[in-house]
């Protein structure tokens, strides 16, 4: 039976929030009524090509790491609270350009994960909506895609329903074994929705999706690595379980309630404890 609230002991409001920017700093207002009638926009440009290599030297060694400790190639999620590298992407001025344009001037975040995918490797992630696995309300997160790798249709891109996010809460079943999904959830018929459309991109580039779109990824059958960085960003409007306070990367702007408490910047790169 397909399960059609993911937290039922949190009561939340899951309806999609268009952008509403009357002075847009780096979309254009075509791009923003596309992000609210479709859900995403890609390619987005960020960094340099030399960046780029920069980013990708950076997820090998963290990913040289997490292998020492025993760890695969998905291990790498919530890292930000304690490596700098990460933190600082998630707070380049660039991005956040784009994500103002789209949830307002105050930012916060409290989620990053490395989705890495190695040649040859079976595993999928089935379609799903983001705001299904998260206890927050109301869903007005977006997720940024950072290519560390170039994307193609060879190794498994993320592929989007445009308008799926129209939709609200959509039902689900909790994964089998036999599908191989990194994650725990597959919405089954996605393509009842809409036809798919693979983000192909370059190292550097980005996508941004909201937490409502439906979307996934193949096996990446390739010879060839595909990695992306996930950074989530919010308004400080945004609840969760917490009662009374948070804590959260205020990444720009400020939270006049006071309720995301401020992660500070960590010093080096380190493991975190208990990961």
């Amino acid at each position: 039976m397909a399960i059609t609230d993911a937290l039922p002991d949190m009561k939340r409001e899951l309806k999609f929030y268009p952008a509403e920017t009357d002075a847009p700093k780096k979309l254009t207002r075509a791009q923003i009524q596309h992000f609210n009638e479709k859900g995403y926009l890609f390619p987005l440009d960020v960094f340099t090509e030399r960046e780029a290599e920069a980013n990708r030297a950076y997820f090998d060694q963290l990913m040289d790491n997490a292998r020492a400790a025993g760890k695969n190639s998905y291990a790498i999620n919530g890292w930000h609270r304690t490596c700098e590298g990460i933190y600082d992407l998630l707070v380049d001025d660039r991005i956040l350009d784009y994500v103002e344009d789209l949830l307002g001037p105050n930012l916060v975040s409290r989620m990053t994960h490395y989705f890495s995918k190695m040649p040859g490797d079976g595993k999928r992630v089935a379609y799903h909506q983001d705001a299904s696995y998260w206890p927050l309300t109301p869903s007005k997160t977006v997720t940024v895609w950072l290519a560390i790798d170039d994307v193609d249709l060879k190794n498994g891109p993320m592929e989007v329903i445009p308008g799926s996010h129209l939709h609200g809460q959509i039902p689900f079943d909790h994964s089998k074994p036999e599908e191989n999904n990194v994650l725990g959830q597959s919405v089954h018929r996605a393509e009842r929705f809409g036809d798919p459309v693979p983000l192909v991109m370059k190292a550097g580039q980005i996508s941004i999706h909201s937490d409502l779109l439906l979307h996934g990824s193949r096996p990446n059958t390739s010879r060839r690595r595909r990695c992306g960085l996930t950074l989530r960003y919010m308004p400080p409007d945004v609840r969760t379980r917490e009662t009374d306070r948070a804590p959260a990367v205020l990444c720009r702007g400020s939270d006049p309630s006071g309720y995301w408490q401020r992660i500070p910047r960590p010093t080096g790169d380190q493991l975190p404890t208990g990961k």
